[in-house]
């Protein structure tokens, strides 16, 4: 699931960033930005799944309770997974920005932006770091919701619903241009992704118990499913401007979410037997396990290549876009290779602060 998601990302930000020159890649952007914030739904879900299935099921294993959880020390292990990383990106970013001239200048957006806590306006590397930022913010809260999960899922997710609901109402209750909106919207704080990070938390005990999905999940997932699309055309009509991130993700996410799962589940159980799909499984699974160090690094690139290659290349604009892809691919696996290699070498030299 996170394979496909980062996939969906990598490919949406392609679009994204390739010059709009032909009608058919702003089309593409505009669709594959509905996708791919959907995509970045599925990763706090699967967040909040992994947390609370691995820790009570640590908790089961060795007979222990909830209040025997040193957070202290889990939070370090945590932060010394994502910083190496992002650190890492940070430097390979501002290399590659040295290199062809375009280095940020020296003031507090950049100190802010290297240390992860700059919000998405103020952030002068990649904006695509936001995503790092409200992560850190998912891991420091995580001591105060992990516990209440745990013990009480209904009640974590009696509290996903009530505070996103409330993120999204403020979001569309904002004018657009005031200051704070940007928080409410999609990029700036874990409040916009707050109903997906507890509905993780809740259905990883739920899994730990069930070992599967409930009925009722399916059954409450698609109501939720209508009500959302109801909204989406209805709204509009009352003046209210509805986008995906204002909203739409709280009733469209957990049904997503089943479904994907449901459809890998389906697919590796009843074409188990054909050989290219165990390839495609490995290499999704592989994007998977790689997919926060592909999310950091990959945007960068974009901004640079795409600068560097289409204004050379005087061929038909259609004949240039598949050029370009075809040297982007090559060019995106062996920056990819790199940078894992180089966070391995760096996570062993600091292995002691484990």
């Amino acid at each position: 699931m996170k394979g496909l998601a980062i996939f969906s990302i990598v490919v949406f930000h392609f679009f994204q960033f390739y010059p709009k020159e032909l009608e058919f890649i702003a089309v593409l952007d505009r669709s594959g930005a509905r996708i791919a914030l959907a995509a970045v739904d599925l990763f706090f879900v699967v967040a909040g799944f992994t947390t609370s299935y691995m820790m009570i099921r640590q908790l089961q294993k060795h007979n222990l309770s909830v209040s025997s959880i040193d957070f202290k020390s889990w939070l370090i292990k945590r932060l010394l997974r994502i910083y190496p990383a992002y650190l890492l990106a940070v430097f390979c970013s501002l290399f590659l920005y040295l290199i062809f001239n375009k280095f940020p200048p020296f003031n507090l957006d950049l100190i802010l932006s290297i240390l992860g806590l700059a919000d998405y306006k103020a952030q002068v590397i990649n904006p695509g770091f936001w995503f790092f930022r409200v992560l850190l913010q998912a891991y420091l809260i995580m001591p105060l919701i992990l516990p209440v999960a745990i013990r009480n899922p209904k009640m974590i997710l009696f509290i996903g619903i009530l505070g996103g609901g409330i993120v999204k109402i403020i979001g569309l209750s904002l004018p657009h241009t005031f200051w704070l909106y940007p928080y409410f919207l999609q990029n700036n704080s874990i409040g916009s992704y707050w109903l997906q990070l507890c509905l993780g938390l809740y259905w990883g005990v739920i899994y730990y118990y069930k070992n599967n999905f409930r009925k009722i999940d399916y059954l409450v997932s698609s109501v939720s499913l209508g009500i959302g699309s109801a909204l989406f055309f209805l709204l509009p009509s009352l003046g209210i401007n509805v986008i995906y991130k204002l909203g739409i993700d709280l009733f469209v996410t957990p049904l997503i979410f089943l479904l994907v799962y449901l459809f890998f589940t389906v697919v590796k159980e009843r074409l188990k037997s054909f050989k290219i799909l165990d390839f495609a499984w490995d290499k999704l699974s592989l994007l998977g396990i790689y997919s926060y160090q592909i999310y950091l690094i990959h945007q960068p690139l974009y901004f640079i290549i795409f600068s560097s290659l289409v204004k050379p290349i005087n061929f038909n604009s259609y004949l240039k876009f598949f050029i370009v892809l075809a040297l982007t691919i090559p060019l995106l696996i062996a920056y990819v290779i790199m940078f894992t290699h180089l966070e391995n070498w760096l996570k062993k030299k600091i292995s002691f602060l484990a």
